[in-house]
This record gives C-alpha cells, structure tokens and sequence, in this order.
C-alpha cells in the first residue's frame, strides 16, 4: 500500500490522502468524502507515494420513473 494525496488542480489544496492499493489510473472515479471525483492527472508517482490531481465529476441528477396514470 502506497500513499496517495489527493489535490485540486486549481488551488493545490489538500483534498484527502490516504493509503491505497496502488495509484489510481488517469480517468477513473474516485469518492473523497460525499462527493465523486475523476483522476485528471498523477504527479510524482514512485514506489513510496503518489500526487494525484482530481476535478469533481457533476452530480447525476436521477429522475424516478413516474407511473401512468
């Protein structure tokens, strides 16, 4: 398991770090909190630890199936 900081591409905030199985790949979804992110880009992945910048991905908005009337 690797370290793995989570960043926004914008500001270089800190948004989350934690110890994962390996870095995540360059264009897969990731949870940080209550929202969902896309990996845009990894910076200074090595062996020991990994800078991955993420973009928040827009909330899918889910419309229920209205019966016929």
């Amino acid at each position: 398991m690797i370290p793995v900081q989570y960043r926004d591409p914008q500001t270089e905030e800190i948004l989350d770090h934690r110890y994962e199985e390996g870095a995540p790949a360059i264009g897969t979804r990731v949870r940080i909190g209550f929202e969902e992110y896309r990996v845009l880009y990894r910076w200074r992945c090595v062996p020991t630890s990994c800078i991955v910048y993420v973009h928040r991905v827009a909330r899918e908005i889910r419309r229920e199936a209205r019966p016929a009337a």
